[in-house]
């Protein structure tokens, strides 16, 4: 864990945000300070409906103690998430194997590039990867330790994964369901039957669920349940695509582990002792369902794939555990320290040339000096917002903008600066790269 924190913390909140996708939850957060609504936070005055809002409170507390939103606070609650991860994995590898396997399946969950990364960025992504292990570390106690009360853990957990990102976050209970039916038969998921826990997850859903259609019913059912989730787990386009651009995204997140995967999967179908197959059963369900559930979504993006990280450890520290091989101990000591330095020098090298590619100072400068409404085309609406500390609204077309009697102020792509009509004599203020790409503020006079 010491290993962890410095690898993890090693640049603490130096990523400066540049997407939407990484500026809506800190911008909740600031909300949620801002208004003291934890229940629905807003942006720009509309409740952000299409994920429950577990990690924006997780930023408002983290940015409590100051009372301001910044990068660093914002990067805290993945920071930690991602290091309760590694002892999550840590955990269930030791008890569902041994201690040695889960000790090394811990130093290989935090070497991997998608923990590694997303651990410095605020989206919701750690923290339901972290929500999903500890699930599965409450269902190994019921399972295979016999705990009381774990069972309802388990669903308590599951519920928090849900909260964290929605629907994805149930996806525990399909791999505890998928153990039970290949352990027992097509009555093992009657095991799962736990009366407090299913009243505790139902619960979580529906107080999310009805929460949301109580404050907009229409755009909750048409943008989120319909566009959102209900194309989410459609497989039609990715059936399309194949499987090389999910294959493509699991194998990357996983890196550079991943190039031993092949080696260790290889070793799972040759067969293990017979004292080791409850665990190397459980890991290999567990990633192929995590992997069949987001390959098979409309939407792919690098970061879903994040879950696969934990039970991929632990089938590549069963792997290692079972090398025969006198000096693997020293091997594995040796290629982990310089998977750790070369992940931290690439990390630093990489965080310094995409801070490069975002200069706010210019914008910043004349964003104190005006008045009246900003307008945002085909630009991040939410990162100017973010560090503007001001409304930015976003405009479909230019036309909707110069319709609009108090619009004066506009954002746009520098590429579309010769698109725009000269009769509305456009002038610009300030100009700068936003991740990579240039923008202009410009004033119609």
């Amino acid at each position: 864990m010491a290993l962890s924190a410095a690898l993890l913390f090693s640049d603490f909140g130096a990523h400066v945000l540049s997407t939407n996708d990484e500026t809506r939850f800190p911008l909740m957060a600031r909300d949620i300070l801002a208004r003291g609504d934890w229940l629905l936070p807003e942006v720009n005055g509309a409740p952000m409906l299409n994920k429950p809002p577990l990690h924006a409170w997780l930023i408002a507390l983290a940015a409590w103690p100051t009372g301001a939103v910044t990068q660093r606070t914002a990067a805290l609650p993945s920071l930690l998430a991602g290091l309760a991860l590694v002892a999550g994995t840590y955990w269930v590898g030791r008890r569902v194997l041994d201690a040695q396997i889960g000790f090394t399946a811990g130093l290989i969950v935090v070497t991997m590039a998608g923990v590694f990364s997303l651990a410095r960025s605020p989206v919701p992504d750690m923290t339901l990867s972290c929500a999903m292990v500890a699930a599965m570390g409450a269902f190994v106690a019921a399972e295979l330790e016999r705990r009381p009360g774990a069972l309802i853990a388990f669903y308590g957990l599951v519920g928090i994964a849900f909260w964290s990102k929605g629907p994805v976050g149930l996806l525990p209970l399909v791999v505890a369901a998928a153990y039970e039916m290949a352990t027992y038969g097509w009555a093992g998921p009657l095991r799962l039957v736990s009366s407090p826990g299913l009243a505790i997850l139902g619960l979580a859903v529906v107080a999310w669920s009805g929460l949301a259609l109580g404050v907009g019913r229409g755009p909750m059912v048409t943008d989120v349940v319909v566009n959102d989730y209900g194309a989410y787990f459609m497989a039609g386009s990715s059936a399309r695509r194949g499987l090389f651009e999910p294959l493509g995204h699991a194998l990357t997140i996983l890196l550079p582990w991943s190039l031993l995967l092949p080696i260790a999967l290889a070793r799972m179908l040759r067969g293990v002792e017979p004292e080791r197959q409850p665990g190397t059963r459980l890991a290999a369900i567990w990633a192929a369902v995590v992997f069949v559930a987001v390959a098979l979504s409309y939407r792919q993006r690098w970061r879903y794939y994040l879950p696969l990280c934990a039970p991929v450890a632990l089938l590549l520290a069963a792997w290692l555990r079972d090398w025969r091989w006198p000096r693997r101990t020293q091997a594995f000591a040796v290629a982990w320290v310089v998977v750790a330095v070369g992940l931290a020098i690439g990390q630093t090298t990489l965080t310094a040339r995409h801070n490069r590619a975002t200069n706010w100072q210019a914008f910043a400068e004349e964003a104190g000096k005006i008045s009246g409404p900003l307008f945002a085309l085909d630009a991040p609406e939410l990162v100017f917002q973010f560090y503007l500390a001001r409304p930015v609204l976003v405009t479909p077309d230019y036309q909707t903008f110069a319709q609009t009697a108090e619009a004066r102020y506009l954002l746009a792509p520098e590429r579309s600066v010769s698109r725009l009509p000269t009769s509305d004599h456009l002038r610009a203020l300030a100009a700068g790269p936003i991740a990579g790409r240039r923008f202009v503020l410009f004033v119609r006079e």
